[in-house]
């Protein structure tokens, strides 16, 4: 009887097991569905956005005037303070 008993619950728990496995599978491939149709939003998405929107454009290399201003505040804080100034 003790072994029969045994035989029932290890045949309930392959079958508990093997429909955990195909619930887990189906909502694996509903993710897969989703994420397949959210993907191809996204592409459609993009070529919409890059029709309207076009790209910006390079940017340019920095301006000699740009290393100028810098040379010239490096040079302001090397001189010294005006007398009667706060330190």
């Amino acid at each position: 009887m003790f072994q029969v008993l045994l035989i029932v619950i290890g045949l309930l728990a392959v079958v508990a097991a093997v429909a955990l496995a195909v619930m887990a599978l189906n909502q694996i491939k509903q993710l897969r569905r989703e994420l397949d149709e959210t993907q191809r939003q996204v592409n459609e998405l993009t070529v919409a956005a890059a029709a309207v929107v076009p790209a910006p454009p390079i940017p340019r290399g920095r301006s000699a005037g740009l290393d100028d201003l810098r040379q010239r505040l490096r040079e302001s804080h090397r001189e010294p303070d005006e007398p009667g100034s706060p330190p």
